[in-house]
Parts: structure tokens; sequence; C-alpha cells
């Protein structure tokens, strides 16, 4: 079989297969000789089955599996020998002809399919070049908030007599009330609240200045703000579902019957070890310190997903190299039944980007001899399963197991593999550039996130819209 290249264009070309009955005759009789031992036909002992017969029953479907079969080899070594850098997979030239694979009349075949190649460049963007990180400006007022959160979490409960807070949590014994008396066999309910939930100011007051024992009235269905009957049935009247359609009045007279104040923890060794760690932190000033250093790790994630997103936007602006436009809108549309050439239109720019994307990443990944090895993949999984079990302590022959079983699944090992070599690649790239950080704060960072989102998701279409 001779194979020829044409080039239509600087990304496509044309490889002609020539393939003469010399070529295929021979194999053409072995498989009907094997096909005719294995053949069990009524009429014919086992083996014995005439060619003719094989022939005209099967003989255009074995023809064209023989056929098919030297293609693909031919095709697939031909494209190693000669090092093409294809995108896709070769689709039969428009203009190839159309064969019946007639076994009785052997022709000389001609198939000629069109291959889309991969643009030569080098990726401008990198050396010299400087990028901008954002990441969060942490305030003293962010680490006060956080330390305080610290030491309520750390803190205890104490029951208040009297001289109450908003912030304290307030149990009421609550009886259903009928005008202004207790409703003979009326409904009775226990719950807590935040005092400062409570949302009518002068009953929020009227708590305020009352002590254990006393009695207030309300309307238990707008006692505390933002909530619905169904919460109130719930969590206040704390009916059960069969009961939630149950008639209950609204007015309640209830005794305050506790009163409970959270009491943060002093900043004192006790706190410190219990907070952050044995012998972690020994001062206020120490402390401090570890909070900044845990909330700049919070957004150490998504102030990396920005600069990658900057290393992106950068790179695609500035490496624009020409690809096999119509090669792939064929290819794409060859493996989609259904896809139209409109909605091609409209999904193809998203490809396109995304292969340009591809192209320079792997550009990239041999400029810097980057590498993924089995170990990478393994340890990658290994980091995986430790983050879902949140970091409960698992033997490592245990966890062994997992992961063998995970590198069973070929799809997912490809996916974790590609996952890692983006994650090198990227650290390649901010190693090779000069990254300089800019501090924004918290709600100006938001706002940066969530307009990369935005800009992340596919435009809507029209219909959408």
């Amino acid at each position: 079989m001779s194979i020829t290249r044409n080039e239509k264009s600087a990304n496509e070309v044309e490889l002609v297969l020539q393939l003469p009955i010399s070529d295929y005759e021979p194999k053409l009789k072995s498989e009907l000789q094997k096909y005719r031992q294995k053949a069990n036909m009524k009429g014919f002992r086992k083996g014995k089955v005439p060619v003719s017969v094989i022939k005209k029953m099967y003989g255009r479907g074995i023809l064209a599996d023989l056929i098919n079969e030297m293609l693909q080899k031919e095709l697939s070594g031909y494209i190693t020998d000669e090092k093409l850098d294809i995108l896709g997979q070769p689709l039969p030239s428009e203009s190839q002809e159309t064969y019946d694979f007639e076994i009785n009349n052997l022709v000389d075949f001609e198939f000629r399919f069109d291959v889309g190649l991969a643009p030569a460049f080098e990726v401008a963007g990198i050396e010299g070049e400087s990028y901008e990180q954002l990441k969060v400006e942490v305030t003293d007022e962010m680490i006060d908030d956080e330390l305080e959160a610290t030491q309520k979490r750390a803190g205890n409960m104490e029951n208040q007599e009297s001289d109450f807070e908003e912030s304290d949590g307030i149990t009421f014994n609550a009886k259903e009330l009928e005008g202004d008396a207790l409703k003979n066999k009326g409904f009775e309910t226990s719950f807590k609240v935040l005092i400062q939930d409570i949302q009518d100011e002068d009953l929020r007051k009227q708590v305020l200045e009352s002590k254990i024992g006393d009695t207030v009235r309300f309307d238990i269905f707008d006692l505390e703000k933002d909530k619905t009957d169904e919460y109130v049935r719930k969590y206040l009247l704390q009916l059960d579902e069969e009961e939630m359609d149950r008639e209950v009045g609204r007015e309640f007279e209830a005794t305050i019957e506790q009163v409970d104040r959270l009491i943060p923890a002093e900043l004192n060794e006790e706190f410190y070890n219990k907070a952050f760690g044995e012998g972690e932190v020994t001062s206020e000033e120490e402390a401090r310190a570890k909070i900044k250093e845990h909330i700049e790790n919070m957004y150490k994630g998504q102030s990396e997903a920005l600069l990658y997103r900057s290393f992106q936007e950068r790179l695609l602006e500035l490496n624009t190299p020409s690809l096999p436009d119509e090669f792939l809108k064929r290819w794409l549309k060859s493996g989609q039944e259904t896809l139209n050439d409109e909605d091609l239109d409209k999904q193809y720019p998203d490809f396109e980007k995304g292969l340009l994307w591809s192209l320079i990443e792997r550009k990239v990944g041999e400029k810097f001899e980057v590498e993924v090895g089995v170990e990478d993949v393994r340890q990658a999984m290994r980091d995986q399963l430790k983050q879902y079990m949140g970091g409960y302590a698992v033997e490592d022959s245990m966890l062994d197991g997992y992961v063998d079983r995970m590198m069973q699944n070929q799809e997912q090992v490809e996916k974790v593999f590609q996952e890692k070599r983006s994650d090198k690649i990227f650290e390649a790239l901010k190693e090779a550039v000069t990254i300089e950080e800019k501090f924004l704060p918290l709600d100006e960072f938001e706002a940066r996130l969530q307009e990369a989102r935005a800009a992340s998701q596919p435009e809507a279409s029209a219909e959408e819209e």
C-alpha cells in the first residue's frame, strides 16, 4: 500500500492511500478460508462449505472489514512514522469515491483522508513578563472578629438571672392564650431564641429589663425576624409532620425559664493550646499572626485561580496560531449526528479557545520539561482521599488499597493525570514569570472572583435570554 501526502493548507493535509488488488487479495483468500473452516451451515459438514457460498453470504462484509483493518493500520503507522501532530481524527475526504466491496469484482482501491495538523509556534508571554496576583488584604478588624469568634467557640455558657444582653439565649415556657386569659387545655411549648432575634422592639426591651421567672406576652408567629409559619410550627411549636396543620392560636404568655450567655475564653495558655495546638501559640501577638496566616490560606486557592485565569487570558491573547477550522468543524459534526450548523457555529468559539489553551499548555509543558509519573498520580489520589476523609487518620495500608482500586479506573487515572499536569505547568509558569502581588479589601476581592466566574460561563443563547 502506498501513501501520498498532498498539502491542502498550512494545517491540513490529504493522505491518499493506494491499495492494489495484489496487496489485499492474498489476505482476503486467507480470511475466506478461516471463515470457511469455522462456518457451520445446514446442508454442509463443518469446514466443507464451498468458498462460493461463503462469498455470496458474507463476502462483502469480510472484504470491508479486511480493507478497514488494513487502512487503519497503514494510516496509524504513517502518522506515527512521519510524526504528524494531528488534531481530532482523520476524516474521509469529501471527494472520496464510494465502494460497494463487491467480492466477485475486485478493484484497486484509493482512499483519501483529510488530516488536521496542530500549528507550530513558540509560546509568547513568558520570558520577561510580569503578572498581577490578587490577594486579600487581611485587616486588624478581620483578625479581631476571628479571634473573638475563636474565643467564643472555646468559651462556656453561663446562666443569667437578670441584666440580660441582646446576645443571650432565652428559653421560654409558653402557653396559648384565649383573649387575655390562658386557654383551657391550650397549647404549651418550650423553646429557645436569641434575644437579638426578637422582632418587636418594645418586647425585646421588656425582655432585657426582666429577670428569671417573669412573664411576657407575644404573637408567636411574629416573635422572630424573617421566620415563616412553617418554621414556627416546626421549631417553636415543635409540631410533628402529621400535626403541621393543627389549629393553634397566635397569642402566647411565656415565662422566662432560663437565660444563657456565652462567656468567651480568656486569652491564656489553656485557650492558646486548645485553639491553636499544644505549644503552637504563647501570646496574643502570636495568636493574631496565626489567624492572619489562616485567613490568607483560606483565600489562597481563589487567589491562585485568579492568577491561573490571568495566565490563560494573556497567553491566549498573545498566542493566536491558526487552526484548520473547517476541518475541525467537520470532525465535530462527524461525532455528533444531531449537531446542526447553527449550533456548531455557537459552540465552536468555546471549543476553539479550549483547544488553543490545551496546545499552549502542552508547549509550556514541553518547554519546562514537565513530567507526571505514576507516583505523582498516586500521590494526588492519596491527597484527594485524605481531603474526602476530612483529615481523619487512616492507616497507610488502607489508603494504598483505596488508591490501588482507583488506579484500575483508566478514566479516573487520566483525569488525575491531566489535573496534576496542569498543576505542574502552572507552577512552572509561576517560576518563569514575575509575580506582582496586589492586596484588595475582601469585598473587592470577592467582586473580582464573581467577575471571573461570570466571564467563564458560556454565553446564554438568545432563546435563554
